[in-house]
């Protein structure tokens, strides 16, 4: 399946326009979102054209909220997508699963999903907040030569995750690909084959061509 990957937009409307005209151009099977869809949850008119966008295409949606999705905005927004926050869901033939513990404006409240360990094994697990230390990553997609003899039991095929804009790209962690997104706020996002773990970076500003 083809995953359209977004994270950290901060009420960017200009990211918003661009996504409209790729769903219109391109075909993805969901979408999953690392969070920040707000910036304090202060726009809920910017939450409601979101959420306008992805029922009009009728995608189905995966999130887990960030440190920025609180109040209000947060309960729509879990009203209206399906929240994989500390716990697992199946899609197809995929298990998604999400870090819990969020929102926080902070941060101060992660923990680890409690859910069983060997359900994560094989799972898309997406979280707000990015693994810490991530070593070797780079701005496009790559597998290595030779995994590492680092062996995590029950580990899931792909961590995605969001909040640090500045910091992105592909890295790995034993046989875990990461996924650490570029910032919608930037106007970048990517697409995922959810079974081979192929992974584009898409420039979103090319798609920024109409009006909402």
């Amino acid at each position: 399946m083809k995953a359209l990957c977004i994270s950290d937009l901060h009420d960017k409307v200009k990211f918003l326009l661009a996504m409209k005209t790729l769903l219109e151009e391109e075909k993805f099977d969901l979408i999953l979102c690392c969070g920040d869809i707000t910036s304090g949850g202060h726009s809920l008119e910017y939450v409601m054209k979101f959420l306008d966008i992805i029922h009009f295409h009728k995608i189905p949606s995966f999130w887990v909220p960030g440190n920025n999705d609180v109040g209000e905005a947060f309960g729509i927004l879990q009203e209206n997508l399906t929240s994989v926050e500390n716990n697992i869901v199946e899609f197809g033939a995929e298990k998604i699963v999400g870090m819990g513990g969020i929102p926080d404006l902070y941060g101060h409240n992660i923990f680890p999903p409690e859910i069983p360990k060997e359900k994560m094994e094989n799972s898309i697990f997406l979280s707000h907040i990015p693994p810490k230390k991530i070593e070797n990553l780079k701005k496009f997609d790559w597998r290595p030569e030779k995994f590492s003899e680092l062996k995590l039991a029950a580990a899931p095929k792909i961590q995605i995750s969001g909040h640090i804009h500045f910091n992105w790209g592909v890295a790995w962690i034993g046989r875990t690909k990461i996924l650490k997104m570029p910032a919608a706020l930037n106007m970048m996002a990517a697409s995922l084959d959810t079974k081979t773990l192929e992974i584009d970076f898409i420039e979103m500003k090319k798609y920024d061509r109409i009006e909402l």
